[in-house]
């Protein structure tokens, strides 16, 4: 029987006839003096169903199933290409997007929403470009390329069709909304970074449903979720987002931050990492996020981010107001 502490990630080998007949097991780590807790039967049905071996295996496993995620929509391929090659045009973007016309609709509906109080309402794609101009342009197309990803229901986290779409929004703006406060030449990566965030969830979920129970029994002692994602596959949704969406060729600093965003203190000062975490917590706090209610931002993200009390009560409530606007007159 394998045992892995929550705190410090030591793997404790217990033969089975050791195990105490009471149901709840309570541990003392030697290495770290944490207590390990744990009940019987669901560790019993955890170790059945759960290979806790070789993680490095079982994450390159995860890394070769191409339907895990799908590959980068190409529109929002296309439109980061435009945008960061000097010699383009923005009208070249408005020509790629003008072959689509699926996501022309998404991204027209997403300009017209109460959030950007254009004076009047933006027809043609042509029109966008030149009223919104590059950057909220690609806001815009990377939102519309992956709500239908992100609006899947996850059975293995209990989060219904949507909930996860709505969060990364909320979060994307949040995130904005940080970098203007702090480092303004993070805003878009900022804003991409927070859509993305939990994409590695949708990978994880259908493999997390074989484990519901013990997954749920954690999260319920007040184990935050990516601690008992860790103890099931050794490696979080942030570290398997992060793998996967440099296969996107997502930019570097984006990747890094998303895999660091529950983290921070780890990711040797990653300016979008801190921001990210920021975000996430101020949205989820929101939120009545039912897998997750353990959110704290750490202080050290604070201090480095030189926020407030006020900043990010002023942050978190101009993030929610975006969020809805735009969600909200998306779907509808």
């Amino acid at each position: 029987m394998k045992l892995k502490c929550p705190h410090c990630s030591k793997i404790y080998n217990i033969p089975e006839s050791r195990l105490p007949d009471n149901p709840d097991l309570k541990f003392k780590c030697k290495s770290c003096n944490g207590i390990i807790s744990v009940k019987r039967d669901i560790l019993l049905e955890f170790e059945d169903s759960c290979d806790t071996g070789d993680k490095t295996e079982k994450k390159e496993e995860f890394l070769n199933k191409a339907r895990a995620l799908p590959p980068i929509p190409k529109i929002l391929f296309k439109a980061r290409e435009i945008i960061n090659d000097e010699s383009r045009d923005i009208r070249d973007l408005a020509e790629v997007l003008e072959k689509d016309q699926a996501m022309t609709t998404r991204v027209l509906k997403i300009a017209n929403s109460v959030y950007y109080s254009l004076k009047s309402p933006v027809n043609s794609v042509q029109q966008a470009c030149v009223i919104l101009g590059a950057d909220t342009l690609l806001q815009m197309i990377t939102l519309a390329s992956t709500s239908k990803l992100l609006s899947k229901e996850l059975n293995g986290y209990s989060v219904s069709s949507g909930e996860v779409f709505s969060h990364s929004t909320g979060v994307a703006f949040a995130a904005r909304f940080i970098a203007f406060e702090t480092f303004p030449e993070l805003a878009t990566d900022a804003f991409s970074a927070g859509i993305l965030h939990d994409a590695g969830k949708l990978v994880l979920d259908e493999h997390l449903v074989k484990n519901k129970e013990f997954f749920v029994a954690k999260v319920s002692e007040g184990v935050p979720v990516h601690s008992v994602e860790k103890e099931i596959f050794g490696f979080d949704h942030a570290e398997i987002g992060h793998d996967f969406l440099k296969k996107w060729n997502i930019p570097n600093v984006q990747c890094e931050a998303i895999k660091w965003h529950h983290e921070p203190s780890k990711s040797k000062g990653n300016r979008l990492a801190h921001i990210l975490h920021a975000a996430n917590a101020l949205v989820l706090l929101l939120e009545e996020m039912t897998v997750d209610d353990n959110i704290q931002i750490e202080p050290g993200t604070l201090d480095f981010l030189k926020l407030d009390s006020g900043k990010l009560e002023k942050i978190r409530s101009e993030a929610n107001q975006a969020a809805e606007e735009v969600f909200h007159g998306f779907i509808n």
